[in-house]
């Protein structure tokens, strides 16, 4: 940058006495000449920024690092170097126009507590990040209840979790105000219907029709084993309920439990029940 300003300024010295001694000039070509060095600044760090992000996009996406704990990772670290490469831009067009960064981060320390007042919602934001991060509570790619709100996690940022529901609206929600989460996606999810039939209906007739259809279950995909009939969960004088679960992925689970309805139906249709 100071190479730069010292060939603009020879560059200028050279022009006629006239034009280099008019003040309105100089100061024209004053502020120009920081203007145009805080145009390189701005560039060299979008430029920086961007190729930063593309490095950690190509690293993670080698196979062995694919997974949802690579992609939250790879959130994380594009969002922090987005933050730090606009944070170092802003520093050093403040330095270029004569401005003392050095001042602002005292006077910074010297208000420390109002600013950590006023920040500490951002604050506690990115260390709930964190420790999302560190506990595995959740990744991209996972399906989640929090909030009241469900959905797929397209993305986990240092300060906000972005949320996609099934109409496809993006919820954005702070760090800080995730509190209780459900998470639908560790490990296995159980398909699980509930069937309701009349009292006069002979209990034992149900259970063994229905444990029999389970057993003649073809493999779906992401369905783990066959599933089974758990028996009576409800029974009153008018009717009874009889469930029946299975365990499968949870990606799949509910389209498992549409087509374990439809082949519980036929077969229903079948034994004219």
């Amino acid at each position: 940058m100071n190479e730069s300003s010292s060939v603009l300024n020879g560059a200028f010295s050279a022009l006629p006495g006239t034009v280099a001694d008019n003040n309105f000039i100089n100061i024209m070509w004053a502020i120009g000449l920081k203007v145009a060095e805080s145009a390189i600044i701005v560039a060299i760090g979008l430029i920086l920024s961007y190729v930063l992000r593309k490095a950690i996009e190509k690293f993670f996406r080698l196979p062995s690092r694919a997974g949802a704990k690579t992609d939250t990772l790879k959130s994380l670290l594009r969002n922090f170097v987005r933050y730090i490469c606009w944070f170092f831009i802003i520093c050093q067009v403040l330095a270029t126009f004569g401005v003392a960064v050095e001042s602002i981060l005292a006077v910074a320390g010297i208000g420390s507590v109002a600013i950590g007042f006023g920040a500490q919602t951002i604050v506690k934001d990115v260390l709930t990040g964190v420790f999302i991060l560190l506990e595995n509570q959740y990744n991209v790619g996972d399906i989640i209840t929090v909030n009241g709100m469900s959905g797929i996690i397209e993305g986990l940022g240092v300060r906000t979790t972005k949320i996609r529901d099934a109409n496809g609206d993006l919820h954005i929600i702070p760090n800080s105000a995730v509190t209780v989460v459900t998470n639908k996606s560790k490990y296995y999810k159980r398909p699980t219907i509930n069937l309701t039939f009349p009292a006069a209906q002979p209990v034992d007739k149900i259970l063994n029709i229905l444990s029999d259809e389970m057993l003649l279950v073809p493999q779906m995909p992401g369905l783990h084993g066959q599933p089974k009939v758990v028996g009576l969960i409800n029974l009153s004088v008018a009717d009874y309920t009889v469930q029946i679960q299975g365990e499968c992925d949870p990606e799949k689970c509910w389209n498992i439990e549409r087509e374990l309805r439809r082949i519980i139906k036929l077969r229903l249709e079948k034994e004219k029940i």
